[in-house]
Order: C-alpha cells, then sequence, then structure tokens
C-alpha cells in the first residue's frame, strides 16, 4: 500500500489466501476487505468517500503487516488558499479605508480589528500575503520566485 493516498483515486491491492485488510483509526474504518479463497487476489479500493488523516493500514494473512498511511484532499490546499486570499482582500479594504479616515472593522480567526493601527494591519497584511506565497509554491512546487509582491507607500505629514 502507498503511504500517501489521494481521495479519489482507485487502488488495487494484492490481498493473499485467506487475509482481510483493515483500514481504519480509533474513530473511524474505512474498508475492511476479506479474502476468503486459497489464491491470490488483486481487489479495487475505492477511496471517494474517504476522509483526510493518519490511518492504519492492517493486512492479517497469518502474519500481520501494519503500515500508516496518510489519506489526503487534494482539495484542502486550494479552499485553504481562496480562505487566505479572501482574508487578503479584506485586509486591504480595511487598510483603504483606514488611510481614507473611515472606521471600518474587520474579523479574523474570532480576532475582531476595530482600532487597529496602521502599521499593525500592514504587519497582518504581511504574513498573510507570505502564507499565501508559501501555500502557492507548495501547490506548485515551484520554490523560484513569489507570486505578487505588495508595496504601499504611505506619507505622513
Amino acid at each position: 500500500m502507498k503511504e500517501q493516498v489521494y481521495i479519489g483515486e482507485l487502488l488495487l491491492e494484492v490481498m493473499p489466501p485467506n487475509s482481510i485488510l483493515t483500514i481504519a483509526n480509533s474513530t473511524k474504518t474505512l474498508v475492511i476487505i476479506k479474502n476468503e479463497t486459497n489464491e491470490s487476489s488483486t481487489v479495487p479500493i475505492d477511496t471517494s468517500d474517504w476522509i483526510a488523516g493518519l490511518y492504519t493500514y492492517v493486512l492479517n494473512s497469518g502474519a500481520m503487516t501494519i503500515t500508516t498511511i496518510n489519506v489526503i484532499n487534494p482539495m484542502a490546499q486550494t479552499d485553504r488558499l481562496v480562505e487566505l486570499q479572501k482574508q487578503l482582500d479584506d485586509i486591504n479594504n480595511l487598510i483603504t479605508a483606514r488611510i481614507s479616515g473611515d472606521v471600518s472593522q474587520l474579523t479574523i480567526n474570532n480576532k475582531t480589528l476595530v482600532h487597529e493601527d496602521l502599521n499593525t494591519l500592514l504587519t497582518l497584511k504581511s504574513s498573510i500575503t507570505q502564507q499565501v506565497n508559501n501555500l502557492k509554491k507548495k501547490i506548485m512546487k515551484n520554490s523560484n520566485q513569489g507570486f505578487f509582491k505588495s508595496i504601499i507607500h504611505c506619507r505622513t505629514r
């Protein structure tokens, strides 16, 4: 069995004669397959209904084979990317409002930003921009340049 399995992938597992395959963790059993014949057989395993997380693979054919597999949701990273980009857009709107003198508020991760100064907002924006860039690098598997860079010029009198 592979160590990393993506949800939606079709796995072909060779089952020894008279064996039982279980893939589970302490709270969720993904699959139990029995081969009660006297011959090896190849069994297709559909992963489209699996839940992301770490699971234990146990093949009992007289001798136990136990390994850990990581079930990965291929859409999870893009969901996080969309969430971070929305936060970045909201912070940009808040910074624009703050510069023009408006009083606006924004809630991010259960923290409400009402009277934050501009430096705090710019630091937060920089942090989220870095998270977005790192996540995009991870998704694209390319560690060259950042995807976008934000420069804000503020003049105080």
